[in-house]
């Protein structure tokens, strides 16, 4: 007999499912039949087995139906990216540990080649050495904020911007962040006595009110500085340098600046190093040298033999580190007489007596890390004023790669001083031409919103209209050709509205006695192709009926 496994019903011998649930009939295992002369030798004698008891049959009108047998599951995964998330942080964490050990080590190293380097210079009489001498000596003095200053800071932070890859630009005049005042940044050793003559005999004096402006080009723009010279003192000169903002060579805006520099009598008398930039990290008096003007020793020497022996001290910076960089060499006289200069002096166009000079310099020591963009030899320019009692140099040139057109230049473009008797230049021209030239009005690059150093030619605009009550002026603007020719129409325009608005505005003139117009760069005086010239070509206009 075979029962169904899955229902009990009994089977039938020759089909192979059941007949009440369908299920398949499983086939059963042949016994072997004893006979009398089969039996088992050792087993014991079979036990009875129990018949299962088949279920009880469905109800009628159901029918069942065929199960299939339940399929084994795959055992399920388990999330395996913790580990590797946990595997990879500490990859990093390892990395990041070797980075800033590296960078410390390394920092350690240079330190100590800075301070061998510091300890050198501080040894040499030259104006070098005495520069290392200031900074030691300035960054003496207790601060509240970390000492970046130091020239082992100083050292350190530019050695390891180069062996990260940071660029190292020339600095250039008015480069950087305001600075304390010139007493803060004095070295321990103030200026000894000494005496200059009178400046009542200088062309151009440098006295109290007395202003200079510089120009030097960078690739988008050219950039104007204001030195201003405070009060002399009986042992030095000091002067305020203001900057614009600007791009400079790689796009980057430069925000307005302003510093302080003081010069000892006895350095104008006889030093033989001049300087002309001024920064954050730069001591605002170095001993040595002479801003400004020439020496009166070196200046002597160019009139009696027409050659003298200068140095020009000069700052690199990367980050916070300054350099400084000392180029010397004979400096020799180009032509016989005097070569004139063409300056705006007290708002009017004129020439100044100059003497051209020239000569190769060499930087000394030569610095083999600056070969990639400065070279030890150097073709340089000077042009300074025929003035024994202030001969101002009024053009410094020097060959140097580092500037977008291959020359550092720095030149005076401007000068403003009292006289005994002031005159209304504004109103002189109108009264004899019915035209007006006026440079004194001050615009930042770009803009149109006139700078507050406008105050005194806005003033004699007033004072002219006040003298002359039927005059009636037309403000025109004029532009140099930096920009496009729309742009600068537009600009001329906007800048000579902004002339009008400040005279009814803020001087109350009536409205009805102003016009406006402007020319952009159409209407040059001067040559676009110079400093100078652009900065003469940069100017506004008045025009009377």
């Amino acid at each position: 007999m075979r029962y169904c496994t899955k229902c009990g019903n009994q089977l039938e011998a020759n089909l192979k499912f059941c007949t009440q649930c369908g299920a398949p009939a499983q086939a059963q295992p042949e016994t072997p039949q004893l006979g009398d002369t089969q039996q088992p030798a050792s087993n014991p004698a079979p036990q009875a087995q129990p018949v299962p008891t088949p279920p009880p049959a469905p109800a009628a009108g159901w029918q069942a139906l065929p199960v299939s047998p339940m399929q084994p599951q795959p055992p399920a995964k388990k999330s395996s990216w913790i580990p590797a998330v946990l595997i990879a942080l500490s990859v990093l964490a390892f990395i990041a540990v070797l980075g800033i050990g590296g960078l410390v080590y390394a920092g350690y190293k240079v330190k100590q080649k800075a301070t061998a380097m510091i300890h050198k210079a501080e040894k040499d009489s030259s104006p070098l050495g005495r520069l290392a001498t200031d900074l030691k000596s300035a960054d003496a003095k207790p601060r509240e904020a970390p000492d970046t200053n130091s020239p082992d800071a100083s050292a350190v932070l530019g050695d390891l911007a180069k062996m990260l890859g940071a660029a190292t630009p020339e600095m250039t005049p008015g480069d950087g962040d305001p600075v304390p005042s010139v007493s803060e940044r004095d070295p321990v050793e103030p200026c000894p006595a000494a005496s200059l003559p009178p400046e009542s005999s200088a062309r151009i004096p440098l006295q109290e009110g007395t202003v200079i402006t510089t120009a030097w080009g960078v690739k988008y723009q050219d950039v104007e500085s204001r030195i201003s010279v405070m009060t002399p003192t009986p042992v030095a000169i000091a002067t305020s340098h203001t900057t614009s903002s600007y791009k400079d060579d790689n796009g980057r805006e430069q925000t307005p600046s302003a510093h302080n520099s003081t010069v000892c009598n006895v350095d104008i008398a006889s030093a033989g190093t001049y300087v002309t930039v001024v920064g954050t990290h730069i001591p605002g008096l170095i001993h040595g040298v002479t801003r400004l003007r020439m020496s009166d020793k070196s200046f002597s020497e160019v009139k009696a033999s027409g050659k003298t022996n200068f140095e020009y001290l000069d700052f690199m910076q990367a980050g916070n580190a300054v350099k400084p960089v000392h180029d010397a060499g004979p400096l020799a006289r180009v032509e016989p007489q005097d070569v004139p200069y063409p300056m705006i002096l007290n708002d009017e166009r004129t020439t100044l007596p100059s003497i051209h000079l020239a000569g190769i310099f060499e930087s000394k020591p030569p610095d083999p890390r600056s070969k990639k963009w400065r070279p030890n030899h150097a073709a340089v320019d000077l042009y300074v004023l025929d003035d024994a009692a202030d001969p101002l140099v009024l053009l410094w040139k020097e060959k140097d790669p580092a500037f977008h057109d291959g020359k550092f230049r720095v030149e005076v473009v401007k000068i403003d001083f009292k006289t005994q008797h002031p005159v209304n230049t504004v109103e002189k021209q109108l009264t004899e031409q019915k035209r007006a030239v006026t440079y004194g009005i001050y615009f930042d690059f770009n803009k149109d919103t006139i700078k507050t150093e406008s105050e005194p030619v806005l003033k004699q605009i007033v004072q002219a209209m006040a003298d002359n009550p039927a005059w009636k002026l037309t403000v025109e603007g004029h532009t140099d050709n930096i920009g496009g020719d729309s742009y600068n129409l537009d600009l001329s325009k906007r800048r000579a509205a902004a002339v009008k608005q400040a005279l009814v505005m803020r001087y109350h003139i009536a409205a009805d006695r102003l016009s406006t117009d402007g020319f952009g760069a159409s209407r040059p005086v001067e040559t676009n192709d110079t400093l100078e010239g652009r900065a003469r070509n940069r100017r506004v206009e008045l025009t009377r009926e």
